[in-house]
């Protein structure tokens, strides 16, 4: 456990994931994305190839973590068993992932895909991106364990991180939805939509990787300093 820990309601309490807390964090963000996520399902990331992702993002020679902009729900009358996470960073700061030499052919393709969709759903935010450091900060993911859900740790860990953010004086917050579960809980909490992307219709290179996947993936930002 961190040293930031703050009790919320009905035992539950949010620590920040700092650096020294990765080997913790990774098998724990696995359990609460894989097979839920469902851009991850779309492209048919393997465990292998999320935890690769996972690994590789958040690693030790990364500075993710490093930014302190990530944090876990713990369940106090459960021996603090981790029961939420969400994971933010400024995009700009953490810049772009790095693929290793040692991928084979369907792994690469794979986690390809991912990040270009990722980088085509972010295309509205180049302009605040191009501001440098310490404008804008990316919600990458947040996720309850499913015995936890409907319980409002999602929300909880969401105005955390918010707040956070308006404590370090960011303008911006930003987020890619794929699900309408996700696009409630940033709504909920004043954020809009200013982009959306076909997952079918996208194309690499004039080719479609993923034409039967039927789901949009949906860009929400919320203004922090107004």
């Amino acid at each position: 456990m961190t040293g930031e820990h703050n009790p919320i309601a009905n035992g539950i309490a949010i620590d920040r994931f700092l650096v020294h807390d990765f080997d913790s964090f990774v098998p724990f963000y696995i359990d609460i994305f894989y097979d839920r996520e469902p851009l991850g399902q779309c492209i048919g990331l393997s465990r292998e190839q999320m935890d690769f992702i996972t690994r590789t993002l958040y690693g030790r020679g990364s500075n993710f973590l490093s930014q302190r902009l990530s944090w876990i729900a713990r369940d106090c009358s459960q021996e603090n068993r981790p029961v939420g996470i969400i994971a933010c960073d400024d995009p700009v700061a953490t810049g772009e992932l790095q693929m290793s030499e040692d991928l084979n052919s369907q792994d690469l393709e794979r986690i390809s895909v991912a990040m270009a969709l990722l980088e085509e759903i972010s295309r509205p935010m180049q302009e605040i991106f191009a501001q440098g450091e310490g404008v804008c900060m990316h919600v990458a993911a947040v996720g309850v364990a499913p015995e936890y859900q409907g319980a409002g740790i999602a929300t909880r860990l969401l105005q955390t991180a918010l707040s956070e953010a308006k404590k370090r004086g960011f303008r911006v917050a930003v987020a890619e939805c794929t699900s309408p579960g996700s696009r409630m809980l940033f709504e909920k909490a004043g954020f809009a939509r200013i982009h959306a992307l076909s997952v079918s219709e996208f194309e690499i290179q004039g080719r479609r990787p993923l034409p039967d996947c039927n789901l949009e993936i949906h860009l929400m930002q919320k203004i922090l300093d107004e």
